[in-house]
């Protein structure tokens, strides 16, 4: 294939953020008097976006204002934002290569819209990447809608674009635009969560999938 543009998730692909997670959304229940989750739990939890996650951590009998949590959990994200989260080892370099390359790259995410562009800016300065968020625009991951509308304004086709994420709702919004279905497992899902879901290429460390952009930009 000819590389043209690259599309990664954010959370579990380009950034760690299962800590800072898992502290925002126990300090929601704590405060609420509800059991805490272990992190085990966010790691298979995440993926859908804030409300998503807040149905899966409240109690299941729970039948309070569900509205409310979800404004106290969206301030406490917003207050403790890049706190406890990092790059993946190794991703920084990936992001130069595809620039050194001139391929472009986006940032497709559940993540609440404006707090991902507070964490691009924040970790990823000196690239130009374009990113949708969840609450903006288009519907969410696996809609294709907000992929493909980024593919149009790069001039790219679905084809010549890989997606890049780390559960099955990223290759399933891959697969559904027409892209090119790239899983990694050092974020939150495994490797038969990604091998179902029709992952073309499965990574488990960055400079596999390094190498094998390279092996692509080589070509």
């Amino acid at each position: 294939m000819i590389l043209k543009a690259v599309i990664f998730d954010l959370d579990g692909t380009l950034i760690d953020t299962t800590a800072e997670i898992h502290y925002i959304f126990n300090e929601l229940l704590h405060l609420n008097g509800f059991p805490k989750r272990d992190r085990q739990f966010y790691k298979t939890s995440i993926g859908n976006g804030v409300e998503d996650l807040l149905s899966k951590s409240v109690p299941e009998d729970y039948n309070g204002d569900f509205s409310s949590l979800l404004v106290q959990v969206k301030k406490i994200y917003a207050e403790n934002l890049n706190m406890r989260s990092t790059v993946f080892d190794g991703m920084l370099d990936v992001l130069e290569l595809l620039k050194t390359n001139q391929v472009d790259v986006g940032i497709i995410t559940n993540k609440m819209h404006h707090l991902a562009i507070k964490c691009v800016d924040k970790f990823f300065q000196g690239y130009q990447i374009k990113t949708i968020g969840a609450d903006h625009i288009h519907p969410k991951k696996p809609n294709p809608e907000s992929a493909l509308v980024m593919a149009s304004d790069f001039g790219h086709l679905p084809s010549e674009m890989l997606f890049i994420g780390d559960s099955s709702v990223d290759i399933q919004t891959a697969k559904n635009a027409g892209m090119i279905p790239i899983g990694v497992q050092w974020g939150n899902g495994s490797l038969q969560e990604l091998s179902n879901a029709g992952a073309t290429e499965i990574f488990s460390e960055v400079f596999g999938l390094k190498g094998f952009i390279e092996k692509i930009i080589g070509n």
